[in-house]
């Protein structure tokens, strides 16, 4: 199967947009296209007491950011993350790439419109390349979090870890975090609670493109600590705050490619065994993803 290196795709293209047009992505999901990727709930085997002591050493290392925007004005952030991914291609603090683009205002992180596609100079190495994030940051490698990332088996992409703040009103609010991300075809993250409280809710809207107020098709969870969690993040979805708590919230956010392998000797993609063939959420139920993370019991 051809290769294709990072330095072969062009700055108009993402990583995943020209190998998902080399390869004919598309032809390959039709055969899933049926199966509704809702909330996931697997096992984790892991140490998470060691977990969240590395969590917490590296938020007091490399300190959280709010995410960057035209106005640059992250300096208190209400939703605080540390990048797990950077891309080697450009410079910069790795521990912020992943956290939004310059060229895009706060509110319109709904995933790649044509409106925010066409504020970027260039595609290749924005916040949309998500497989340009393919080196993992030094805070992605401490301790018991970097025992957690390099264990996947999959490439690992844009990630990053996230807080909300206890004290956070804005959380409150009926609008708060909207968003969309990529497919589960694109994209498969999985979000570890590292810590939690029962105020912190996740909304996806299971229908509609953009949420609307008093949906009957928006789907609400708590996710509970001590398990992994996935969904298709193409569909709107947020985290908010049911109430003012005195616990923050901390998530890994992790980003796999889940058809494509990647050698970072050549620096290049080519589609992998499960191409086609298996489902996202199989490789993580079947710990293909990752050999500590797969399908329990049932919620």
């Amino acid at each position: 199967m051809e290769h294709i290196t990072n330095m072969a795709i062009p700055a108009a293209e993402t990583v995943f947009s020209h190998l998902s047009r080399k390869f004919d992505l598309d032809a390959a999901i039709q055969p899933f296209m049926a199966r509704r990727s809702l909330l996931q709930r697997y096992d984790l085997a892991f140490d998470l007491p060691a977990l969240e002591q590395a969590c917490r050493a590296v938020i007091a290392e490399y300190r959280l950011r709010g995410f960057r925007n035209t106005a640059d004005d992250v300096a208190e952030p209400t939703y605080g993350s540390l990048s797990l991914t950077y891309n080697p291609d450009v410079p910069g603090d790795p521990h912020g790439a992943t956290l939004g683009s310059a060229h895009l205002r706060n509110g319109q992180y709904f995933y790649a419109t044509d409106q925010s596609r066409a504020q970027m100079p260039k595609l290749k190495g924005d916040y949309y390349d998500s497989y340009g994030f393919r080196m993992l940051t030094p805070a992605a490698r401490h301790g018991a979090l970097g025992q957690l990332m390099q264990s996947f088996t999959l490439p690992v992409i844009r990630s990053r870890l996230s807080v909300i703040p206890g004290n956070n009103a804005e959380a409150l609010k009926d609008s708060y975090g909207w968003h969309r991300d990529e497919s589960v075809f694109h994209n498969l993250r999985i979000n570890i609670p590292v810590w939690t409280a029962p105020e912190y809710l996740l909304e996806i809207e299971t229908e509609l493109m953009e949420p609307q107020a008093g949906s009957a098709t928006i789907q609400r969870h708590h996710l509970r600590h001590g398990f992994a969690w996935s969904w298709d993040t193409n569909m709107p979805h947020r985290v908010f705050a049911g109430g003012l708590t005195s616990q923050s919230r901390c998530h890994l956010v992790v980003g796999l490619a889940p058809w494509f392998d990647y050698d970072p000797q050549a620096d290049a993609w080519t589609p992998n065994t499960y191409f086609g063939q298996v489902h996202p959420h199989d490789l993580i139920a079947e710990g293909l993803a990752h050999p500590l993370i797969r399908a329990g019991s049932k919620r």
